[in-house]
């Protein structure tokens, strides 16, 4: 009998328990890669300059 703390209200074999243990798996490794290889740094820096360029241009029409 798998374990039951979740075999019995949604009905899982061993098998399902396995495929999703995998597929879990799976999910986090590709996740930690995407991160890893991302820029997202990169695309954070380019945000915050992109909004203060855009807040000194708001501050300069105002000022006549």
């Amino acid at each position: 009998m798998p374990f039951p703390l979740f075999a019995i209200p949604l009905n899982m074999g061993s098998g399902t328990w396995a495929i999703t243990i995998i597929a879990s798996l799976g999910f986090v490794v590709m996740f930690g890669l995407s991160s890893a290889g991302g820029d997202y740094q990169g695309l954070i820096n380019t945000t915050l300059e992109n909004d203060s360029l855009a807040r000194e241009k708001r501050k300069n029409k105002k000022q006549p």
